[in-house]
């Protein structure tokens, strides 16, 4: 059985071995994915990840999804914007190897987008590596579209309004997205 849920306050755990497990593959599959880096996680504090945790399994200005299966199999943040406050930005998408091609990328998605839904959120960003085509496909197949801007980090901009029809069906999963 696998479940797709908001982390749970105390879960720093679950939270860090995804993580963990997401930077780590990270590193051999797409290197550039992500801004935090492997080797920094490993020496943050239990007290670090489990705040950070926390931050992302209660409140309403971020939240953090798992999917669960044996173990967590996909991971997805949403961060409320500190200057606009309508907008979220999708942070930390990850799914594992084994699972990628099936629906646990679009379950994720569609359950942050939901409560963001709920939480007053009317657009929701995300950062793609311009090279990680799969990744792109996914989330214009969900409604996101490109848009302005660049970091300067090779990274392409999509955004979505939160009421925005969806994709349906077994959505291609992209592995992982810009944090």
């Amino acid at each position: 059985m696998r479940i797709t849920r908001r982390l749970k306050p105390g879960e720093w755990q679950l939270y860090r071995a995804v993580r963990l497990e997401s930077l780590r593959e990270s590193l051999r599959e797409s290197p550039g994915a992500f801004l935090s880096r492997y080797e920094d996680a490993l020496g943050r504090s239990d007290e670090s990840w489990a705040e950070q945790a926390d931050s992302g399994a209660e409140g309403s200005d971020r939240a953090t999804f798992v999917t669960i299966a044996d173990r967590a199999v996909g991971v997805v943040s949403l961060y409320r914007d500190e200057d606009e406050a309508e907008i979220g930005e999708l942070l930390q998408m990850w799914v594992a190897p084994e699972v990628r091609g099936g629906t646990v990328a679009g379950e994720l998605l569609m359950a942050v987008l939901g409560w963001a839904e709920g939480h007053g959120f009317a657009l929701v960003r995300a950062e793609v590596m311009e090279r990680n085509a799969r990744a792109l496909r996914f989330y214009q197949k969900f409604g996101f579209a490109l848009c302005s801007g660049d970091r300067g980090g090779g990274g392409v901009f999509l955004s979505r309004p939160v009421r925005a029809g969806c994709g349906g069906g077994a959505a291609p999963e992209g592995g992982s997205n810009g944090e």
